[in-house]
This record gives structure tokens, C-alpha cells and sequence, in this order.
């Protein structure tokens, strides 16, 4: 059962509206692809280049789409954000996100999409090649369909009858506008033709097939090689049903053969399968989405006759925060030079995220042995590192779900449990805090806030982490409540703003228009424009990177991380409050590159341009409009497809008017 109440109790490359975060996948999950609450996923090759890529289904506004970058076992997946802009490029309003198919139902040689979700199915004909896809919406193809299938229909596409089409079945999940009973498989006989389709309802495709109980999800293939199409349905129950086709490639008929896949694991309860070959081995594998976002492959160790499914962790592995609701804080807790963090979870545990990297390139593994005897006896747990004895070392406090605060002083191998310095600080509930010098009186000072308006409370520290409470630092603001603070510099101007996780995944941002010593906050929209991640965002900010630019690490409260790494130019930056003057055009970043390089330019004004990539012969071999916006601007170019060599791209800019405004080119190379 999906939960559509208002509380829901990280690719590499994708480019937000603002175009000054990235989200960057692979750092948390190595395979590029992130969570997102209930995954739907769908293998295909989309973009014609021999390698199956992504489309996952979920509950965020929009679908995702991700490459497959070229021959890695397990694969690694590149989101493209560009790849279905033309279905979503006018808003949600009338689209889908929960269950994308790619199926062929024109019948001409490329894959279209039917997008299952609120509005029921839509179909988008591909009109396009390759990457370079357009996508038309035909609202008749569904409409007649649409009427028996509620708002929570996930299609599936075989020929059953053996006549050289698509039929096809629609699982039924909680539709609120009335509709089928959930669990409900309704199935569509095709009486058109292979490049004409028309959907009909005809329950005799589904013999054998009753109601499946909370919610259905089915897939389709032949698992056994008898030449007759099975049927895998996954459910609410944690469990799936398996159907094998006892009919014939004509008449179907469905035994129930559920015992064949009781294998998986019972720890998420809503599970959308896709059969599909992922290690190209020539049998089915099974991979399913997951109520919490985790993809779960389990290997078929057996043949393309005798199947048998293992559970192989190496794919859509994640660095994850065991109990969820996770938090983060960074700091280099063992000294290697680069950047730990701690998260807290549910069960008030402190988990302990070692960077076993590099400062420019982190790999992150858990290991809680620093801190496996504190426990803050309270779930929702907020830890934060900060010296407090300024002894150079870290010191943990903690937020509580009571609103109190948690302190553990460092003594070297183990820590210790201060109960006096923030005795009687508190507020009505889910504390959070954080610590900066906010006066430049060279201690730290604490800032707080909880689940109740008006529980916002700083606090200057007058000397021996003797905290006092100030009420005069934000005046005619009113900070979101239950929302994860912390003193940052995300604007990198050298003085420490406020940042706030909310609820329900968005960032606030309270800029210090002040200075480091005399802070003064105001709201500002458009920093941290277009993020949003799941339920209870919890940021903070460390240069993962090695560019010397604050990225941002965001806990959910799946239990996930995702990171943004902070795009913006230094220049800008630094003079934020200005629009740039000139135009430029930068080099790419990284180069050499392989597969993906971001080409960066600079424009004072809005527009639209043009992207052109050639080769060092003067072939065309990348054309695309961009909408500009006044500041930086960034387009990801991808070349698994292209030898390596010396490529030249090219960028031009027009004002509103059509009026060329600047052009300029640059050399990358492609080294694979």
C-alpha cells in the first residue's frame, strides 16, 4: 500500500532548474542510481547503443531516466535529466511518474513510452532517434482504458494471443476517485493491429487469475524457455505471485506458482518487479523497486530452462544509514585529511560514516566502533560534531525527540557523558543544533529549533560554554518548525548563514546579509531553488570534491544520503548579490573526460542558445537548445558513443529578441 498522506512515515550527473547544484549519485550509490520512494524500474535500450538503460518510476513529480555508460558488471548508470524534458516541460499537471514502459506499440523500430500513475496511462510516440528523442503525447491511445483502471494502474505488454501484437495487462493499485479494487489484474485484448493497437477489455487472457490481494504489479516473460509468457505479479504483501502459463502461445491459462519466488526478503512490504536480463548471461534476472526506493537484484544462478534466483548485493549497492531518519555532520573526525560524518536514526544511535577515500574522492564506509557505547536514549536523534573544549578534537551534541540536548565529551578512545553544560536548555521537542562563532569573539555559539512556531532559539556563548540565550538575532522571521538547522556557508562569501532541512524535503535558507561578526538574516529563495528530496531533509555542507566549494550532503528519512555538489562559478560566488557583466565561456570540467564532461558558461542576460559539438573534421555531432539563465548556466555532454580524440564545442547565446549576443568555442578531449 503506497501512503499518499501528508507525512511519509543519492549518474552521476543531474542538473537542477537553478543550474548551480548537482545532484551526484555515485557517491552514495555507486551504481549513479538513487532512491526515490517507491521505485518502479524498467530496462530498455533507449537510446540505440547496444547497452539496456533506466527508466525508474517513483512517487517524486517526474520520472527518472538513466543511461547505461558501456559494459560495466555490474552496470553504472548516468541520469539525464534532458532525456524526457519534453514529457514534463510544462509542469506535473496532466503527466505521470509511477510506472514508465518502454514498449514499441507503432510498431516502427524504437521504443515509445506508457506512463502508468494518478492520470492512468498515458502513451508518448517517440518521434525521435537515439538521443535526440521528442515525445507525442496521443491521449487517444488509453482513453477508453482509462475509464476501468483507477488512478494507480501499472501496465504490462506481451502478446498473449499470438497475432503479432501488444495485449495487455493493468495491475490496479489505491485509486481515490473511485475504480477497481486494489489488487485487481484487468486484461486488455488488442483487436487493432501491430501499428494501430486498440485495447480491449477481455477477462479471457486471465484464467486462473483472482483477486491478488493489497495492490498489483505485474511483469511479463518466459521464464522457462517453453515458449509461452509467464507472469510475475509483485504486491503489498511483501511477497510476490507467480503465474506460469499452462495455456498454449494463443489460449493462455494461469497456475498459481508462488512457492517458485518466496525467496526475497520480507524487510520492505511493496515490491515492483521487472524480469529482465541485466547481466547479460541470456537469462531473466529478477529486479524490483521497493517501497523505501532500494532496487534489489537477485541473480538468476540457474539457465534460461531451470531458473534459480540469488541475491547479488554488487548491484544498486547503497551507503545507507541503518534505522533510517538519517542525519549528517562533517568533520575530519580521524584526521587523514579528508571528511567524516556522523547520522543519526530512529533508535537514537550514533552510526559513524569513515571516509576511506581521498578529500577529493570519498568512499564512504560505516563503522560505529568510535561511538558503539552511545546511544541517546531517544529516537530521532540529531548528532553534531563540534570541539567544545577546544582541545582539537570533536565532541558529539545531540538533539532528542523530548528537546533536550545530548552532549558526549571526546577523551580520546571513548566519550563521556555531559549532563551539566546544556542542562535546562531546551525546547517543546525534536531539538536540532548547531555551532558556529556568529559574534567573532573566538568561541562557538549555538543556535536551536524545534517542533512547536516561535521554538527558534540562539544562544551566545559568554565564555567556558557558558550558553546564554539571545533572542534578538532574527527578528521578523519565522524559521520552519521540526526543521534540521545548521550554521553554513553555502554562498561561500565567509560568514555563516542558516540552513534548514524541512519536513517534508525542501531547504530554507536565511542569508547573513550582515558579516562574520555582526550577522544579519533574511530569506532567500533562490539559492537552493528546485531541491528536494524526500521526507525530513537534514544538510549539511564540506567540500567532497576538492574544489574548494561547500557541497551540500542532504540525510532523508529513508535512510538515504544524497549529494549536490556545488556548482556555482567562484566569481559569482563571491559577488552573489550581482549579475554577471560579461559573458564567457569556460572549459569543461573534467578534461579529459569519459563519458560525461559539464561545459560551463557565463551570461548577464536571459535567452535561449545553442550548443554545437564537433569533431576535429568539422562534423556535427551534437546539436541542442537551452533556455539561459542570467548567471551560470551548465550543460552535461555525453560521448560513450564517440571515439576518443580532440572534440570542439561551441556555444551561442541570444537575448529575447532572437539577437545573437555571444558566441564561442572551445577544445575537450574525450580519452577513454
Amino acid at each position: 500500500m503506497k501512503l499518499f498522506t501528508t507525512i511519509l512515515i543519492f549518474t552521476i550527473v543531474s542538473i537542477l532548474p537553478a543550474q548551480n547544484w548537482v545532484r551526484i549519485d555515485t557517491v552514495f550509490a555507486p551504481s549513479g542510481v538513487g532512491t526515490f520512494s517507491f521505485s518502479a524500474p524498467f530496462f530498455a535500450d533507449m537510446n540505440e547503443d547496444g547497452y539496456d538503460d533506466l527508466l525508474l518510476g517513483n512517487l517524486d513529480d517526474i520520472a527518472k531516466f538513466y543511461f547505461n555508460t558501456g559494459e560495466n558488471i555490474p552496470p553504472v548508470f548516468q541520469i539525464d535529466d534532458t532525456f524526457l524534458h519534453d514529457i514534463y516541460a510544462n509542469g506535473q499537471q496532466g503527466t505521470n511518474s509511477y510506472y514508465p514502459i518502454a514498449v514499441d506499440l507503432d510498431n516502427d523500430g524504437d521504443n515509445d513510452l506508457v506512463i502508468g500513475g494518478y492520470n492512468g496511462l498515458i502513451y508518448y510516440e517517440n518521434l525521435g532517434e537515439n538521443d535526440t528523442l521528442r515525445w507525442n503525447k496521443i491521449d487517444t491511445m488509453f482513453a477508453s482504458v482509462n475509464l476501468l483502471i483507477g488512478q494507480d494502474p501499472k501496465p504490462a505488454f506481451a502478446d498473449l494471443d499470438n497475432d503479432g501484437d501488444f495485449d495487455m495487462f493493468v495491475g490496479t493499485g489505491e485509486s481515490f476517485l473511485g475504480g477497481p479494487e486494489p489488487g485487481i489484474i484487468l486484461a486488455f485484448r488488442n483487436n487493432g493491429s501491430p501499428k494501430s493497437p486498440l485495447f480491449e477489455e477481455d477477462q479471457s487472457l486471465k484464467p486462473g487469475i483472482g483477486d491478488l490481494g493489497r495492490n498489483a504489479y505485474p511483469t511479463f516473460a518466459d521464464i522457462n524457455s517453453n515458449g509461452t509468457i509467464d507472469l510475475l505479479v509483485g504486491r503489498d504483501l511483501k511477497t510476490f505471485t507467480y503465474f506460469t502459463n499452462t495455456g498454449t502461445d494463443t489460449v493462455p491459462a494461469w497456475t498459481d506458482n508462488s512457492w517458485f519466488f518466496a525467496f526475497p526478503e520480507e524487510t520492505t512490504y511493496w515490491k515492483n518487479p521487472h524480469l529482465f536480463d541485466i547481466d547479460r548471461d541470456n537469462d531473466y534476472d529478477l529486479i524490483y523497486g521497493s517501497d523505501n526506493g532500494r532496487i534489489f537484484m537477485y541473480e538468476n544462478t540457474g539457465d534460461s530452462a531451470a531458473a534459480s534466483f540469488t541475491y547479488n548485493s554488487a548491484y544498486f549497492s547503497l551507503i545507507q544509514n541503518p534505522g533510517k531518519a538519517s542525519t549528517v555532520s562533517f568533520a575530519d573526525f580521524d584526521g587523514d585529511g579528508d571528511q567524516d560524518f556522523i547520522s543519526g536514526n530512529f533508535y537514537g544511535d550514533i552510526n559513524y560514516f569513515e571516509n576511506r577515500g581521498s578529500a577529493g574522492k570519498p568512499v564512504f564506509r560505516i563503522t560505529n566502533a568510535p561511538f558503539s557505547n552511545i546511544n541517546v536514549g531517544s529516537i530521532y536523534n540529531n548528532p553534531v560534531f563540534v570541539d567544545l573544549e577546544a582541545d582539537g578534537d570533536y565532541d558529539i551534541v545531540s538533539g532528542a525527540l523530548n528537546g533536550a540536548l545530548k552532549c558526549y565529551i571526546n577523551n580520546g578512545t571513548t566519550f563521556t557523558e555531559n549532563t551539566t553544560m546544556f542542562n535546562g536548555i531546551t525546547v517543546s521537542g525534536s531539538s536540532t543544533c548547531s555551532f558556529a562563532d556568529i559574534d567573532g569573539d573566538d568561541d562557538l555559539d549555538m543556535i536551536m529549533n524545534g517542533e512547536s512556531s516561535g521554538d527558534f532559539k540562539f544562544y551566545v556563548n559568554s565564555g567556558d560554554n557558558q550558553y546564554v540565550e539571545y533572542p534578538d538575532l532574527i527578528t521578523g522571521l519565522t524559521p520552519p518548525t521540526r526543521s534540521a538547522v545548521r550554521f553554513a556557508d553555502p554562498d561561500a562569501d565567509g560568514d555563516y548563514d542558516l540552513v534548514f532541512g524541512k519536513v517534508f524535503g525542501q531547504i530554507y535558507f536565511l542569508e547573513n546579509t550582515g558579516d562574520a561578526s555582526d550577522p544579519e538574516f533574511e530569506e532567500n529563495t533562490d539559492l537552493f531553488e528546485g531541491i528536494e528530496v524526500l521526507q525530513n531533509a537534514c544538510a549539511d555542507f564540506t567540500d567532497l570534491n576538492g574544489d574548494t566549494k561547500p557541497d551540500m550532503i542532504i540525510g532523508e528519512y529513508n535512510g538515504g544520503f544524497s549529494l549536490y555538489e556545488n556548482y556555482f562559478a567562484v566569481t559569482s560566488l563571491n559577488s552573489r548579490h550581482n549579475l554577471p557583466s560579461d559573458f564567457s565561456l569556460l572549459q569543461n570540467y573534467p578534461n579529459p573526460f569519459n563519458p560525461a564532461t559539464n561545459i560551463e558558461f557565463i551570461s548577464p542576460i536571459k535567452g535561449t542558445g545553442s550548443i554545437y559539438v564537433y569533431d576535429v573534421l568539422g562534423n556535427l555531432i551534437k546539436f541542442k537548445e537551452l533556455n539561459i539563465a542570467a548567471g551560470v548556466n551548465y550543460y552535461n555532454f555525453t560521448g560513450q558513443n564517440l571515439a576518443s580524440g580532440v572534440y570542439i564545442y561551441r556555444v551561442s547565446i541570444f537575448d529575447n529578441s532572437g539577437q545573437l549576443q555571444f558566441t564561442s568555442s572551445k577544445k575537450m578531449m574525450l580519452l577513454k
